[in-house]
């Protein structure tokens, strides 16, 4: 355990002084050795993008690239230089934001973990507003470094398992988000996805029909050496009385706009558990 704090610490302190210009290079070297020694992730990204992209040869290899990729840039966050950040993150449909803020009920973003999802979230803090997100519980030394890289410029983190701390950051009026491509805890509906049935989550879509909030498909992806994020209208729900079939209508909604994206930016989906069941 002391060995693996030391480490941590190390990259907690080297990562965030990390040239930009030395990030790619990085990210091909340690993702292609993290491709090699997981063969499970391995055979599960393939599988997944077998689904999402049958007709396309991609690469999986490009997945675990984009992943140390995407921890690089966390941990920049504590030294974010604010000026390059505005130069190199576009963000489309900030006005639906603000609308829906505007209502006073919080806003849910529903996201996934797709592209730079953790450093262009930083937008909503850069812009003035605190946004939270649920975390998974970790015994790693490493993901709590991580952690504290993404809290380092005001991103506030709670147990994914505290529904009441979830629900008050609603009922506060605040700003919640939710990857809602993996159900981590088990929990979530399984609905038609890229054609085929898959468990999903259903938190997001659950707490905005319970409190009004509402629910933002909001997705970021890397293109041409830029960082872009779409911030979608409020996605639709209907409440008709019956709470499992209105959460499951909603979450398939949620699966049709999240299918778009993953299908434009498929090898920066970096999900290395199989979606739809075994690996192939």
């Amino acid at each position: 355990m002391g060995a693996a704090r030391a480490l941590a610490r190390a990259a907690e302190w080297a990562l965030p002084r990390v040239p930009p210009g030395w990030q790619g290079p990085i990210s091909e070297i340690v993702g292609t050795v993290a491709y090699l020694s997981a063969p499970r992730g391995r055979s599960a990204v393939r599988a997944n993008l077998a689904i999402v992209a049958p007709e396309r040869s991609l690469s999986a290899r490009r997945v675990f690239v984009n992943q140390v990729r995407q921890y690089l840039e966390v941990f920049q966050i504590p030294r974010l230089d604010r000026a390059r950040f505005d130069a190199i993150v576009r963000v489309e449909g900030w006005d639906h934001f603000v609308c829906a803020h505007r209502l006073g009920k919080g806003v849910i973003f529903g996201s996934a973990h797709l592209g730079p999802v953790a450093l262009v979230g930083q937008i909503l803090m850069q812009r003035g507003h605190t946004l939270t997100l649920p975390a998974e519980k970790t015994n790693s030394e490493f993901m709590h470094a991580v952690n504290r890289a993404r809290q380092a410029q005001g991103l506030v983190l709670v147990p994914v398992d505290s529904a009441l701390g979830i629900y008050r950051i609603i009922r506060d009026g605040g700003v919640l988000g939710i990857l809602a491509d993996r159900a981590v805890t088990g929990v979530g509906e399984t609905v038609e996805f890229f054609g085929r049935p898959a468990l999903l989550p259903s938190a997001q879509v659950a707490l905005a029909l319970r409190t009004g909030a509402p629910l933002m498909p909001a997705f970021a992806w890397r293109e041409n050496g830029m960082l872009f994020a779409r911030i979608e209208e409020p996605l639709e729900l209907t409440s008709t009385g019956d709470r499992d079939a209105d959460v499951r209508a909603g979450v398939r909604r949620f699966a049709a706009r999240l299918e778009t994206y993953i299908k434009e930016h498929p090898e920066q989906w970096t999900v290395f558990e199989p979606v739809w069941g075994g690996t192939k």
